[in-house]
């Protein structure tokens, strides 16, 4: 695996799970496989780099933005909107 240091994009090859095939001089070589390999994709692109002396040996996950909340579907309004008219007609029609 393949990480670009500046971007923290990644990509891997089964054929060279650990090489830089790309001839990129800004980059990380990950081993495929490893726990820091399922780290990086994981927590993508939610982390920082953990360096020792220039080399890569972990990733710090960071705080993902939170999830956008979705707006009911159409068809959720509909939905509720029918059970709203079912219960007036009902509780009109016991009184």
């Amino acid at each position: 695996m393949i990480i670009d240091k500046n971007t923290k994009t990644f990509q891997s090859r089964s054929d060279k799970p650990n090489e830089n095939w790309t001839d990129e001089t800004n980059v990380f070589v990950v081993e495929d496989g490893t726990e820091l390999a399922h780290n990086i994709v994981a927590n993508y692109p939610y982390f920082d780099f953990v360096l020792n002396g220039g080399d890569l040996i972990d990733i710090a996950p960071t705080e993902r933005p939170p999830e956008p909340q979705q707006s009911p579907s159409e068809l959720d309004t509909l939905k509720d909107i029918q059970a709203q008219v079912v219960l007036t007609l009902v509780m009109g029609g016991l009184m």
